[in-house]
């Protein structure tokens, strides 16, 4: 067949398919528009509860969409690679909806053409809030992403890897959320400005809950219930500033913060039930850090803590140096345990900060002040001595009413009568003679 033949078939079919009517995105969905800005905006009604994201076929996200914003759906659903040819997409909003399920791979966003340029390839803004999540499946989140922030949520699952090999990231935020059930390494090999885990409840935290994650500003754990927290369940690198405080831990294993950061450490106003050993050992400061500001400070201030023992507070001596300015063991105060925490009470200087509870006064007392009043070898024995001096004058005391009460007794006893010729008789009897006395008669 000559080329023209062919030209006209081609012609042919490019018309035919041109006369067919286009498949409708998601902007002709019952519950969805675009506006003149490409975005996608889905507000679900009663009638129109559901709202399926994909990235082809009939109501797929057109091509040119620079946002996707869902508010109020009874099901939300994110199928593969719905963004991942999306080149214009800034924004995912998801908003008062029930059920929220992001498949994997759903949020992947590639640099565009292989080019990890970030000024050539600007990312998303993944924001989930006041929602329930279903799942997060693996490798949901990937690629050019600026920014995730879940806030007031319930997540039920999230599978390993869901955030996982993100680039340009400049803040993470978990802030009021409950979450479920959590693998390990959900938070997988990616660097990050800022990592926020604010409020909220987690039952527990796997190991290697963040694994391999560089921030290079702030980490900061503020506010959150947690059950249990096993080993390696951070393990980040390169903060300019670590705050944990105000939390509420069960248990901390040992080696729960494995953190090796560019800055002071400071672990404040949290409360924790039980601090296994080593618990602190993962701290540290980074060598190159060391080596040009010397080491860098560790802060546990004003903690209470029940189950602790000394080897709990072993901490990375190299790199780091330990300021105890509040811990309070949730523990009667003895000098059994000052016994136990004497090595410590000698590396912190005496550790005015370290305290157990006083149950005579009803409130936290120093450590290092019971023992001065209560541990000296006089002191140790202080009440014996009292109870035996009781005990004494009580003795004295019973002997003395004894003779007293005896002597007045015997006085009581004793009777003085005084004759007519002015003589004193003592007797100290009295016998009492009755006679009988007859009336007297004439008549004999």
């Amino acid at each position: 067949m000559r080329w023209p033949a062919w030209w006209h078939i081609v012609v042919a079919l490019r018309a035919a398919a041109l006369a067919q009517p286009a498949s409708p995105t998601v902007c002709e969905d019952d519950a969805c528009r675009c506006d003149s800005f490409t975005r996608v905006i889905c507000s679900c009604t009663a009638d129109a509860d559901t709202v399926t994201l994909r990235p082809d076929g009939a109501f797929r996200v057109p091509a040119m969409a620079t946002a996707i914003m869902v508010e109020g759906c009874e099901r939300v659903q994110f199928l593969s690679d719905t963004v991942r040819h999306l080149g214009r997409l800034r924004l995912v909003d998801v908003r008062n909806s029930r059920h929220v399920l992001i498949n994997n791979r759903a949020l992947n966003r590639p640099p565009l053409g292989n080019n990890p340029d970030l000024e050539n390839n600007p990312g998303i803004r993944i924001v989930i809030h006041n929602s329930t999540i279903d799942i997060i499946g693996s490798y949901a989140i990937q690629g050019r992403v600026d920014s995730i922030v879940i806030s007031d949520s319930r997540i039920k699952f999230i599978e390993p890897y869901a955030f996982s090999s993100l680039i340009g990231v400049t803040n993470v935020e978990l802030s009021n959320n409950h979450f479920v059930v959590l693998a390990t390494q959900i938070f997988k090999k990616f660097t990050t400005s800022n990592f926020v885990l604010r409020g909220g409840v987690i039952h527990t935290l796997p190991s290697r809950f963040l694994s391999d994650v560089e921030v290079t500003s702030l980490f900061r754990m503020e506010g959150v219930l947690v059950e249990y927290m096993f080993s390696s369940a951070f393990r980040v690198t390169l903060p300019e500033r670590v705050l944990i405080e105000s939390n509420t831990i069960g248990v901390m294993d040992g080696d729960c913060f494995h953190i090796a950061s560019r800055g002071p450490i400071t672990f404040r106003n949290n409360t924790v039930t039980g601090v296994r050993k080593g618990a602190f050992l993962g701290f540290s400061a980074l060598p190159e850090v060391t080596s040009v500001k010397g080491q860098q400070e560790l802060l546990l201030d004003n903690n209470i803590m029940t189950e602790l023992m000394p080897s709990s507070l072993v901490y990375d001596t190299r790199t780091l140096t330990m300021r105890v300015d509040g811990l309070n063991l949730n523990t009667t105060c003895s000098c059994e345990l000052a016994d136990e925490w004497r090595d410590v009470l000698h590396d912190q200087g005496g550790a005015g900060g370290l305290s157990c509870w006083y149950s005579l006064e009803g409130y936290f007392v120093s450590l290092p002040t019971f023992v001065d009043s209560r541990c000296g070898k006089f002191k140790q024995n202080f009440w014996i001595y009292v109870a035996v001096g009781v005990i004494v004058i009580l003795i004295i005391a019973a002997l003395g009413v004894y003779f007293i009460v005896k002597r007045e007794n015997e006085k009581k006893k004793k009777v003085q009568i005084v004759m007519p010729d002015g003589k004193t008789y003592r007797e100290t009897e009295f016998h009492i003679v009755v006679e009988r006395a007859d009336l007297l008669t004439t008549d004999l």
